[in-house]
């Protein structure tokens, strides 16, 4: 997955949660996910790597405006301009699947949600992958076709409620990794 695909599909995640940005959006990455997404050595040196990300969508991804990044010890903020907000807001579509998945997690039930990725499924001609962490509290699902879906939900059901994780499946192994 390309940085730009993965900026864009979270900046559209989060309009589709909270509603249009009337101004920026920083974006918080760690440095292995960012060099990974573009194919980068991760021991690049992490001012280096800044320069590299805003180069990046200058050449590449102009219709986001101006980003801007900054370095947080190994941690990356992707400034996305409210005109590349805007940009998302009203040139790309709401994907089918993250809208509906949202809506049905209004329910607060895990049933729905399963549910609902076994729906999804079906039409598409995949299968769900359903795997249970060790803490019986969270629930991963994901498509045995990637390209259906590319990412990967971690869904949590605790005493407040039913909420979500959305991972790329390298960060999802990376974050595993960690624990």
């Amino acid at each position: 997955m390309t940085l730009e695909k993965h900026v864009v599909d979270t900046l559209k995640e989060w309009q589709i949660k909270i509603g249009n940005f009337d101004s920026g959006i920083r974006l918080y990455y760690p440095k292995l996910s960012l060099c990974r997404h573009l194919h980068l050595d991760s021991d690049i040196d992490n001012k280096l790597l800044a320069r590299y990300i805003e180069n990046y969508f200058a050449d590449n991804v102009k219709y986001l405006g101006d980003i801007r990044v900054c370095v947080l010890q190994e941690k990356f903020c992707i400034l996305v301009d409210k005109e590349g907000c805007k940009y998302v807001e009203k040139k790309v579509p709401e994907p089918e699947f993250l809208a509906n998945f949202l809506e049905v997690l209004k329910t607060q039930k895990m049933s729905a949600i399963l549910e609902y990725f076994e729906e999804y499924a079906r039409r598409r001609g995949t299968r769900v992958c359903v795997n249970k962490e060790e803490s019986g509290l969270e629930t991963v699902l994901y498509f045995e076709d990637e390209n259906i879906e590319p990412y990967i939900y971690c869904i949590d059901q605790n005493e407040f409620g039913i909420t979500y994780h959305r991972f790329t499946q390298d960060d999802y192994i990376d974050l595993q990794s960690m624990t």
